[in-house]
């Protein structure tokens, strides 16, 4: 892999993107992480008292756009979503060379779950671990607009009142992660868990990848989760690691195609969901990821299917799931909500397939502070007007 340190004397990272003078080229080994200087890149200088141009701009972006990572004192929300586009990730950083390099050779070396065991960073979890349940908080990112999915009992919406999947104030955009991340630990120092799970599905658009990149760069102590459908899941678990994801849940309410047509009335392109969900779920836990399964209890169309579910989606690698009871709305509003009697012998049947978590709260998508005990997205977003987000 290639690094590159945006510098003015091939010394000391001490400028921004786009005032740095050269580029320094180092090449590490994957395996080994034994390095070499490659090359010293010129580079015409795009930025001149906070304007830019935008010719300059782009062959600055191409000069490192072979490069996994680029050492800057400063980059701006343009030149992260520009480099990132590319592939390369920016790390604010100033210093010698050489020791920043050091710095990195030892980020790399870490063990893979951040100095924890894998069991470690699940007991962390507040949506994962009974025990963090009313002690850890989470912060969910609301960033993903669209879905690519339609399912009979979802009703997406942008209000601050609804406890409940689906719904957001309103759109952050990913270069606001950050910043919001900083804020949010400020409200909630407890927080271990940064997580995007909507208000669309994540996997629709770019923008949770986009996120996720740039919050792993800034925060990558905290624990990144992120739920989705699964549609679009195959072939994402090695981007989903490289920008941090530990934790994935996948929404799974039927493994049989006639039960699925009866919850789910349209898939964009035509495309199998159960052989994405379960293919998705078996290429994250082979990488090394822990995967949670989300499945709607809905009276009368999947409830005695879920032990079905259990079983399936743990053959995949699912190490618990989460039966969470219907929300009579939209095409379901006719429906009753499961009583608690029925919920209970759901997850008996299916817990004899998979463990059983038992504490979920029905976040919603813009959720902050610890899950039953605090609520704090009001406080977080107070004042900020957030933007509108489609329907999918």
């Amino acid at each position: 892999m290639k690094i590159a340190f945006a510098s003015n004397d091939g010394v000391y990272v001490s400028q921004h993107f786009g005032h740095a003078r050269k580029f320094v080229i180092v090449e590490l080994d994957d395996i080994t992480h034994a390095r070499r200087c490659l090359e010293t890149r010129e580079n015409d200088s795009p930025c001149t008292l906070g304007e830019h141009d935008e010719e300059k701009f782009e062959r600055s972006v191409m000069l490192v756009a072979d490069c996994k990572a680029l050492f800057c004192a400063k980059a701006g929300n343009y030149a992260h979503v520009r480099l990132s586009r590319v592939g390369v990730q920016v790390i604010e950083r100033h210093g010698f060379i050489e020791e920043l390099l050091e710095d990195y050779v030892r980020y790399l070396k870490r063990p893979l779950f951040g100095g924890r065991k894998r069991r470690e960073v699940i007991d962390d979890h507040p949506c994962f671990s009974e025990k963090a349940h009313n002690t850890n908080g989470r912060l969910h990112l609301p960033v993903s607009p669209a879905c690519n999915i339609r399912c009979r009992f979802c009703r997406r919406t942008r209000n601050t009142d609804e406890v409940r999947p689906g719904v957001a104030a309103g759109l952050l955009r990913p270069e606001e992660a950050v910043e919001t991340v900083r804020r949010a630990l400020k409200l909630c120092p407890m927080i271990k868990v940064v997580g995007i799970a909507g208000p669309g599905d994540t996997l629709a658009t770019d923008h949770a990848l986009q996120t996720f990149r740039f919050v792993h760069a800034a925060y990558p102590d905290l624990i990144k989760c992120l739920s989705t459908n699964g549609l679009n899941l195959p072939g994402k678990a090695k981007e989903l690691w490289d920008v941090g994801v530990r934790t994935v849940t996948v929404t799974v309410n039927a493994v049989d195609h006639d039960v699925l047509r009866n919850i789910v009335s349209w898939v964009k392109d035509g495309r199998d969901l159960i052989a994405a969900q379960l293919q998705g779920i078996r290429e994250c836990a082979d990488t090394g990821m822990a995967v949670k399964v989300n499945t709607v209890l809905i009276p009368g169309i999947n409830d005695t299917h879920v032990a079905d579910i259990a079983r399936a989606v743990s053959m995949a690698g699912a190490a618990r799931q989460n039966i969470i009871p219907l929300i009579p709305q939209n095409e379901f509003s006719h429906l009753p909500a499961p009583t608690c009697r029925q919920i209970e012998e759901a997850r008996q049947e299916a817990g004899r397939y998979i463990e059983q978590f038992r504490h979920c709260k029905h976040c919603r998508a813009d959720a902050c502070g610890i899950p039953g005990v605090s609520d704090l997205a009001g406080a977080l977003y107070q004042g900020r007007e957030l933007e509108t987000f489609s329907h999918g």
